[in-house]
């Protein structure tokens, strides 16, 4: 309830406050040019300088920031970019935008056979799961539709773009995490396996099969070592080979591996498969294709996603990576039209801040997730955003996307004991070498703060977390913290 009320009163001072501050104008002089005292003794103690932290703190409906430290320095926000991306998605797409899947055909569809050429055609949606796609056939079942045959083609064309190497940015090609946007995603890319034991029999199963994938298994018994490894081979055209080797022994726990191996096509092909044929009962004799969607077709079904406003806590609170990718590819064939591609999504948003008076020379984007070393923002223009977005025609939609301090999200080991908890929503990011953190803060003073800290530093990662939070809670309780504190 207190945090519903912390919310609720993030909302209406947004309401109330709006006429002081309708466009981002030139900031006057900070109270404190530097940062508190305090905060730069933690900094030294802990082999961190000042310099590689920068931090801007104003109060909502003030002219004059409170604090401005290195506030112009462009750096490496990480994460914290899908706030930009986020916040350009709700004034381009809408909160109430829903993202088509067509199945269309140019075939026939007589006594509940649909035959011939059938098209599944995505156009970015960020969830498409296997829970959708079971709706999505239930509802061809409700029309009487018992068999598909013929050709079943996967149509991603909506988005498109130069292809880029996964591994490209840690080495790690097939971490979840590095997962590549696309206009027919499918469970975020994500397959998943299970290693076990039971007796002397070692299995290696896949909740998530696809019709390009083989599992070998080469994993051994062992007395004591419960150790597997994964290699992934890549064959002709689109074939997969993942290899899982090591030991089990008998006391050893299943061993679960979530890896982005496989295109979305694919692992729709054998997910429509096996729920049209085991669970549905049907008729399924189509072969795999992918290839683009004709103008001479019929509309068999349109599912629809969930709208941006449900999806926008994984995005920022979560801070899902490949759903900030889809989300500004998507931006960018709404303002350019199709495909949807980095750089037209990187352009869009552009244009979309200079459009609302947002304007950021030294703005570097990427993909919209903030997973780039190229990235580039800084803590003063990040909060010029926050501020935009506290007065927006969104805001609602906007603040319960955050991070709650203590309570959800990357939030939800922060701040647990202190009295942030339920009064600060942020948005997160770290890399290596990299820590940030922007959102509001409902202080004790009455008033609410726009934060903004970014940090590039060797040790930012390892040490800044607990300076940052240490920061916030001095914005909370003021220069007079202990005095406040204590009457609190």
């Amino acid at each position: 309830m207190k945090i519903r009320a912390n919310l609720k009163k993030l909302m209406c001072a947004a309401v109330v406050a709006l006429p002081l501050l309708s466009t981002v104008t030139q900031a006057a002089e900070p109270i404190y040019p530097n940062l508190p005292a305090e905060i730069q003794n933690r900094l030294k103690s802990s082999g961190m300088s000042t310099w590689g932290m920068s931090a801007y703190v104003q109060a909502i409906g003030s002219p004059r920031p409170l604090i401005s430290h290195n506030a112009q320095v462009a750096r490496n926000p990480a994460s914290v970019m899908k706030l930009l991306t986020s916040y350009v998605a709700l004034g381009t797409l809408g909160p109430n935008y829903r993202w088509p899947i067509e199945i269309t055909t140019n075939g026939s569809l007589q006594g509940g056979v649909l035959s011939g050429n059938v098209y599944i055609k995505g156009y970015g949606a960020p969830d498409f799961d296997t829970k959708a796609l079971r709706e999505m056939l239930n509802q061809l079942r409700r029309k009487g539709i018992h068999t598909i045959q013929g050709r079943l083609i996967f149509d991603d064309t909506f988005f498109n773009g130069p292809k880029i190497d996964p591994g490209a940015f840690d080495g790690k090609p097939y971490s979840s995490y590095n997962a590549q946007p696309d206009a027919l995603m499918f469970n975020e890319r994500r397959s998943q396996f299970t290693a076990a034991r039971k007796g002397n029999r070692i299995s290696v199963t896949t909740s998530t099969p696809a019709h390009n994938l083989r599992i070998v298994n080469k994993i051994k018994r062992a007395k004591r070592s419960c150790r597997v490894s994964t290699s992934v081979k890549r064959g002709r055209g689109d074939a997969v080979t993942i290899t899982f080797s090591g030991y089990l022994a008998r006391r050893c726990r299943n061993r679960g591996f979530t890896m982005a191996v496989t295109d979305p096509a694919n692992t729709m092909y054998s997910a429509i498969k096996k729920i049209w044929t085991k669970e549905l009962k049907g008729r399924f004799n189509a072969q795999f294709m992918v290839g683009a969607t004709p103008a001479n077709v019929r509309m068999i079904h349109t599912h629809y996603s969930k709208s941006l406003a449900e999806l926008l806590p994984t995005v920022v609170k979560d801070s899902n990576n490949v759903m900030a990718r889809q989300l500004m590819r998507s931006i960018g064939a709404k303002r350019f039209g199709a495909p949807g591609t980095p750089k037209k999504g990187a352009e869009a948003i552009d244009d979309y801040l200079r459009k609302q008076g947002l304007n950021f020379p030294e703005l570097r984007i990427e993909n919209g997730s903030g997973l780039s070393r190229y990235a580039r923002i800084s803590t003063e223009n990040i909060s010029h955003l926050l501020s935009k977005a506290y007065y927006g025609p969104h805001s609602d939609v906007w603040l319960r996307s955050m991070a709650v301090a203590g309570v959800d999200g990357t939030m939800k080991g922060r701040l647990r004991t202190s009295a942030v908890r339920g009064r600060g929503f942020f948005k997160t990011g770290t890399l290596r070498d990299v820590r940030g953190i922007a959102g509001y803060v409902n202080a004790a003073d009455g008033r609410t703060y726009v934060v903004s800290i970014l940090h590039n530093d060797p040790r930012a990662r390892s040490r800044g977390r607990k300076i940052h939070d240490n920061f916030i809670e001095w914005v909370f309780w003021g220069k007079d913290g202990q005095q406040i504190a204590a009457g609190y």
